[in-house]
């Protein structure tokens, strides 16, 4: 069977159908993954036949941005709100369209048995939909209410789209197409809305990175006073916001690591010696090694930390929907604490981090998310059902 995987090639959301890819590859499928070619080197070390389809995300907002300054010449005028609501709706329409320019021409060239998208990417379903292709929507985290105003939004252009393409899509959750929903999210802590109406089948989430060496300290230090892991994502560019967080955590009586992502970690200058700052370090063979996971949000690290039991300490390093609804859904379940961006200081840091260290039911609940997780169908057991969607 040859199936075809796609997804937005973000870290987050690229790395949530790896496991799922790669399972059905060792079953012996063809694999296909469309996605950005910043990927297909890891793609093609995974035994994957990798594919060119979509863009970036910051050249598609940078597009949309274009594109809204030019309607409105008040732009840096308006509110933020504002002007988040006008590149949003842009983005929607450019992102899905940039899949199934993509991918048409391949389904006619390659025409895969099947297709499983990424939750919020849309466009590889659209190109399903018009090509005839059954396909599976793959989940990336929890799913957002129906009524969600950044939903709602999109959904309006994600509409009109479809109806250009001849697909209509379905009343409820129309960014997953109406297509089976492979759902990473524990049961507890999903949108209980979702579970009664979508069509589900529970996958486990994976945590996944490229083969690394983690750095050699982690293994052998000694295992008295815990690990703190920080990171704000590969793609934060907020010098401040890791000023703030390293502050605090470093007042702690525990060792911290530091993955600096897209910033060079010479911007931070001097930190105390109870740090130590990586560009990057493999996060899914370092959870283990962790007592505390303090970031920013993103599903991968959220998830992560999830399935390896980690209490986590949330920090809103910019206005990211999905980073909210992760800290919410986390601290709902008693495993979590957050600040909000404008409460972010060293002492509140410091304040929080310690209390999530100290509070033996933090642990609890985190470990008791791992067991759910745990309980999940595996990626290879997902696997052999794909040939029943076909």
């Amino acid at each position: 069977m040859r199936v075809l995987f796609s997804s937005l090639s973000a870290y987050g959301h690229f790395f949530q159908l790896l496991p799922l890819a790669v399972a059905a590859r060792e079953r012996g499928d063809e694999v296909l993954f469309a996605t950005g070619e910043v990927r297909h080197s890891l793609l093609s070390q995974l035994g994957l036949t990798p594919v060119v389809a979509g863009r970036s995300t910051d050249e598609v907002v940078g597009e949309a941005v274009a594109a809204v300054r030019a309607k409105h010449p008040d732009f840096d005028e308006l509110p933020q709100e504002q002007t988040l609501e006008l590149i949003s709706t842009k983005f929607s329409r450019l992102m899905p369209q940039a899949f199934v320019d993509a991918l048409l021409p391949v389904f006619d060239a390659n025409r895969p048995d099947l297709v499983v998208h990424g939750g919020y990417c849309p466009g590889p379903g659209l190109a399903a939909a018009v090509a005839g292709i059954p396909a599976l929507c793959h989940g990336t985290g929890r799913a957002r209410a129906d009524n969600d105003e950044i939903m709602a939004r999109s959904v309006v252009v994600l509409r009109d789209y479809a109806a250009e393409l001849g697909v209509e899509l379905p009343e409820a959750y129309p960014t997953f197409l109406g297509n089976t929903y492979l759902d990473i999210c524990p049961p507890s802590m999903q949108n209980t809305h979702f579970l009664a109406t979508a069509d589900r089948v529970e996958l486990r989430p994976v945590p996944f990175n490229p083969p690394a060496e983690l750095p050699g300290w982690v293994l052998t230090r000694e295992r008295d006073r815990p690990l703190v892991y920080l990171t704000m994502g590969t793609e934060s560019d907020s010098v401040e916001m890791l000023r703030h967080a390293i502050g605090g955590l470093s007042r702690l009586d525990a060792d911290v690591l530091v993955a600096t992502g897209k910033l060079a970690v010479e911007v931070l200058g001097e930190v105390p010696d109870n740090v130590v700052v990586e560009s990057w370090v493999p996060q899914a063979d370092l959870l283990p090694y962790t007592d505390l996971v303090v970031h920013h949000g993103g599903n991968g690290t959220t998830f992560s930390a999830m399935s390896a039991g980690r209490p986590q300490l949330f920090l809103q390093n910019r206005p990211g929907p999905d980073q909210l609804l992760n800290a919410e859904m986390v601290c709902a379940a008693g495993a979590a604490d957050r600040l909000l961006f404008e409460e972010v200081t060293a002492e509140a840091v410091a304040t929080r981090a310690r209390a999530l260290l100290a509070e033996e039911s933090r642990r609890e609940a985190a470990t008791a998310i791992a067991t759910e997780i745990a309980g999940m169908p595996s990626p290879e057991a997902t696997a052999a059902l794909l040939k029943s969607f076909t």
